[in-house]
């Protein structure tokens, strides 16, 4: 189609073929929200000029848009380590309660938050329970989780206790 109607031949053909489709997807945008492309639903979403849009094929009007800033994406495993959460006493036990964590989580195959949020760990480092019924008074665990994850979890207090 493009040979057989000449376009290869215009001057403007194949100028923007450096940018990607989402550096093309901005400009889109942008250009209907200033008024001089609509969508036409009729035609399955395809894109028309606006009466707005004459000035500026012609060059009689200027049309200032804002490059979209590229977020450079983390790879995975490539975060840094979180601290130790602050004013709780550590003696290992922050990396062993998260070594469990993420052992269960593995195991279901599903994010370590869904067995614990941090801040349910951290509420679990302050009180150190020795027992079911004392790791019920934490934030964040019910009886399903106790049930499920409780003996796992204080068997890393024991083992704590037993190091020191």
């Amino acid at each position: 189609q493009v040979e057989r109607h000449d376009h290869h031949r215009q001057s403007t053909f194949a100028i923007g073929k450096a940018w990607d489709a989402t550096q093309w997807s901005s400009v889109f945008r942008q250009l209907i929200a200033s008024g001089f492309l609509t969508v036409d639903i009729a035609a399955y979403g395809g894109l028309q000029l606006t009466a707005a849009a004459r000035p500026v094929l012609r060059g009689e009007q200027a049309v200032w848009l804002r490059r979209d800033v590229q977020v450079a994406k983390h790879k995975r495993g490539t975060r840094s380590a979180k601290p130790t959460p602050t004013g709780v006493q550590d003696d290992g036990l922050w990396p062993a309660l998260k070594a469990k964590r993420m052992e269960l989580a593995r195991e279901q195959g599903v994010p370590p938050y869904v067995i614990f949020h941090d801040s349910t760990l951290v509420e679990m480092m302050s009180l150190q329970p020795r027992t079911l019924d004392e790791m019920a008074r934490v934030s964040g665990i019910g009886q399903a989780k106790l049930a499920r994850y409780g003996d796992a979890f204080l068997k890393v207090f024991e083992d704590a206790v037993n190091r020191v």
